[in-house]
């Protein structure tokens, strides 16, 4: 009885083991204090998240290449394009076959800018990228501001600039 419990038990928790994943947090205060978990990324998928362990929500993005989808569903079925990566820019795209919209974000080294028009013209900055912590940029240089988000795990580049979009 109890080798039977443990089995069942393990087979629970076996597909949670064997996924890539990784958490986002939310982050207070100019040194990153961790807060509740914003987000779980697992595998092509971009859930909600809750509590501190991060318990995982429903599908908000379902990413496929170098584009992303929002989530037609909870579990995770691709709907409309949202966005695409083009070299160092995050472009928004609309309908099923991502037709190119304007550019929402442009990555400059560790930093994160909003961006303009479909020539991905810089604005102001957004954020600031340092190691695992995603503080506030503020201003036309993106000086470092508030921490945000904490990372935990590899997370791909696609998937943070679209949470990111998505703040």
């Amino acid at each position: 009885m109890r080798v039977q419990l443990l089995l069942l038990v393990g087979f629970m928790f076996a597909g949670q083991v064997c996924a890539q994943q990784a958490l986002v947090r939310w982050a207070y205060g100019p040194f990153g204090t961790p807060g509740d978990a914003a987000f779980v990324v697992q595998k092509d998928r971009i859930h909600q998240a809750s509590g501190a362990f991060g318990t995982m929500g429903p599908c908000v993005w379902v990413m496929r290449d170098d584009q992303v989808h929002h989530s037609a569903d909870a579990f995770g079925r691709p709907g409309a394009a949202a966005y695409f990566a083009q070299e160092n820019a995050l472009v928004r795209c609309s309908g099923f076959n991502c037709q190119r919209g304007s550019c929402a974000l442009v990555l400059e080294g560790n930093k994160v800018f909003r961006a303009d028009g479909t020539f991905c013209n810089k604005a102001e900055g957004a954020f600031v990228l340092e190691e695992n912590v995603v503080y506030l940029g503020e201003g036309a240089f993106a000086t470092k501001g508030e921490a945000i988000l904490i990372i935990e795990g590899d997370l791909p580049m696609l998937a943070l600039l679209t949470i990111l979009a998505g703040l």
